[in-house]
Order: structure tokens, then C-alpha cells, then sequence
């Protein structure tokens, strides 16, 4: 009998063959129809190789929320998870150029990709080639999700009421980018109630709340059950984020695709930070404080990691994901939906706090 970790993995490969499916067409046709056609077939390559790289829990989501509802429009359900795939690709395109990564989900990002191009044809500047180049790219990939969105076989109002929930959640992502790039310049810091509210607006939201509300919109739920599957959306989304800063903490490089301790380097201002900085003596902070945001050593970032198992803040952030989930799960009893649904959200649920990548 397949483990609860299985199963959640076969409903998710299920749905992500059908997005890719249609991506597959849908850019094809795209590189097809139109001029520039060497940076089009470019541009259609690397977004298909990184979209097919990720979970695409986002878009999966989109697929099984109208299917526990019964919906009548799962070719839209489909292409409506393709779009906020290839919205969520843009986002990354940009977010690797404001944290500098050159490495995600195993592979080199758009703008090291675009910078060994830069190699390869002799072209100057290449940082700054590989950054304009991916900064274009990811406005193509919202473009094309923005498209998609606009086709959907869907009553007009569901169409509209879809891509409402969308803009206002990728805009408030953007918004919550721009608080996190501050962050990382300014000397205040965040509470705990902000950062967990960062995560609810930069991840949760347009990760959980956003897709299962999509989805139930497509197979036309009521308002009040809508709303309801937005803040369980909420409750996983945070126990995703906090689950993303313990990995890039304490994962195997090798499973998740992505260096360890960048978050450390970069002094990015965490609960499992905040937490460390509050625990330790003033003359231990301050020799803490001048090692964040610079070029870590291995040893350096290794201290840093025993401080916080020693002091307890990982077990602590932990327990909070199991608060979260503890409440995500009385939320998802009250939904309207049949037992073994609702039992698949809950499994998703510990998924997320019990990931490993």
C-alpha cells in the first residue's frame, strides 16, 4: 500500500502531466505564430525546462481543488494551472536576479544561463547581458500566463473573478518583494508577526490560497466555501515557507537544488533569525551579526547552524509548522467536501511540514 508521502506525490505527477501537456502545445504554437524567431525557440526551450524542473504544486492545485468539487471545466482547470505556472516562472526569473542565485531546482538560473551564452558569443558585459536577458524573459512568461488566463472556457464571470484573484495576489507579491528588498538593506527589525506576515502575502497566498480558491471558482463554489480554502490555503503556504528556510538551513543540497546557507549570506531576516538573535548573549550577537550578509566560510556558516539546534530554534520554528497544521487540519474538516477529499488536504498538509525538498 502506497504511503501517505506517495500518494500525495501520484495526485501531483497525475495533474503535472496534463499541465506540461498542454504547455508542451501551447508554447509551441506560440514560437510558431510569430517573428523573432531564433529568441522565441530560446525562450520557449528554457521556460519549458524550468517549468517542467519544479513541483508544480501551484498548478496541480488548481486541477485537484475542482476536481474534489466536481467541476465540469477540467480542460480549464488544466490550462488555468498552466498559467499560474508560467506566472510563477516569471516571478523566479526575477526573484533569481535580486537574490543573486545562479543555481535553482538542479539547474543554472535564466540569468547564468544567459551569461555562459554571453560566453560563448563573445558578447561584453555579461552580467548584465544575462540579467536583462532574464528580466525579459520573465516578463514574457507573464505575458503568456496572462494570455492563457484570458481563454479560459469558463462562464465570463468565473473568467473574470479568476483572473481578479490572480492580479491582486501577484501584485501583492511584488509589493511583498519590495518589503523583503528593504528589509535586507535596513537596520530595523522585523517582529515575528511581520515576517509571518511577509510569508502569508510573498508565498502563502499565491501558492495555496490563490490556486485552491481558483479552482473552486472554476467549478463554481459558493462564496463562503471559497473563502474557506483561501485561509486553510494560508495556514499550508506559511508551514510551506518556514519549511523552505529550515531546508535551506539543514537540507541536502542534492534533493533540493539550491546551495545551503545562502540565506545566510545574504542575512536574510528569518523566524529561525529572529529566534537565534533573541537567544543569544550581547557579545555572541554581535559576533553572530558580523558574520550574516558577508561571504560565509563553510566553518562560519556551520557555527551558525549548531547555534541555532543548540538554542532551539529549529525545534521551535517546527512546532510552530505543527500548530499551523494543527489548525489548517479543523479547517479543513468544515469544508463541503467528501471524506476522502478532505483527507487528501490534510495528508498535503503534513507533506509540506514533512518535505524533504
Amino acid at each position: 500500500m502506497a504511503s501517505e508521502r506517495e500518494q500525495i506525490l501520484e495526485e501531483i505527477g497525475r495533474h503535472k502531466k496534463e499541465i506540461s501537456s498542454f504547455l508542451d502545445s501551447f508554447l509551441e504554437e506560440w514560437e510558431e505564430e510569430g517573428t523573432q524567431g531564433r529568441w522565441r525557440k530560446d525562450v520557449r526551450k528554457r521556460l519549458q525546462e524550468m517549468v517542467k524542473e519544479g513541483k508544480m504544486v501551484r498548478g496541480t492545485l488548481v486541477v485537484i481543488i475542482n476536481k474534489f468539487y466536481n467541476g465540469d471545466h477540467h480542460d480549464s482547470a488544466v490550462k488555468a494551472g498552466a498559467a499560474v505556472e508560467l506566472l510563477h516562472t516569471g516571478i523566479l526569473m526575477h526573484d533569481d536576479i535580486i537574490d543573486k542565485d545562479l543555481r535553482r531546482r538542479g539547474m543554472k538560473t535564466f540569468q547564468k544561463q544567459y551569461r555562459d551564452l554571453a560566453d560563448k558569443e563573445g558578447i561584453e558585459e555579461r552580467k548584465h547581458f544575462g540579467i536583462s536577458m532574464a528580466l525579459a524573459g520573465g516578463d514574457v512568461s507573464f505575458f503568456l500566463g496572462q494570455n492563457v488566463l484570458s481563454s479560459l472556457q469558463v462562464p465570463q464571470n468565473s473568467r473574470s473573478s479568476i483572473q481578479e484573484l490572480v492580479f491582486r495576489e501577484f501584485s501583492n507579491v511584488g509589493l511583498a518583494e519590495q518589503v523583503d528588498i528593504y528589509s535586507g538593506y535596513s537596520s530595523d527589525e522585523p517582529s515575528e508577526d511581520e515576517i509571518l506576515d511577509l510569508y502569508r502575502t510573498k508565498t502563502a497566498r499565491y501558492t495555496f490560497s490563490l490556486p485552491m480558491k481558483a479552482g473552486a471558482i472554476i467549478a463554481d463554489v459558493d462564496r463562503s466555501e471559497r473563502k474557506k480554502l483561501y485561509r486553510i490555503g494560508e495556514k499550508i503556504g506559511t508551514i510551506f515557507q518556514l519549511k523552505d528556510d529550515e531546508l535551506g538551513l539543514f537540507g541536502d543540497e542534492e534533493k533540493i537544488g539550491e546551495d545551503i546557507g545562502s540565506d545566510l549570506d545574504e542575512d536574510k531576516k528569518t523566524l529561525h533569525r529572529l529566534k537565534l538573535l533573541e537567544r543569544l548573549s550581547d557579545k555572541k550577537e554581535e559576533e553572530v551579526r558580523e558574520m550574516l550578509g558577508t561571504d560565509m566560510t563553510d566553518e562560519e556558516r556551520e557555527q551558525i547552524k549548531d547555534l541555532i539546534r543548540e538554542k532551539n530554534v529549529k525545534s521551535d520554528v517546527h512546532d510552530r509548522m505543527e500548530e499551523l497544521a494543527e489548525e489548517a487540519s479543523e479547517m479543513i474538516e468544515e469544508l463541503d467536501l467528501d471524506k476522502d477529499s478532505r483527507d487528501f488536504l490534510r495528508k498535503m498538509t503534513i507533506f509540506c511540514l514533512e518535505r524533504e525538498k
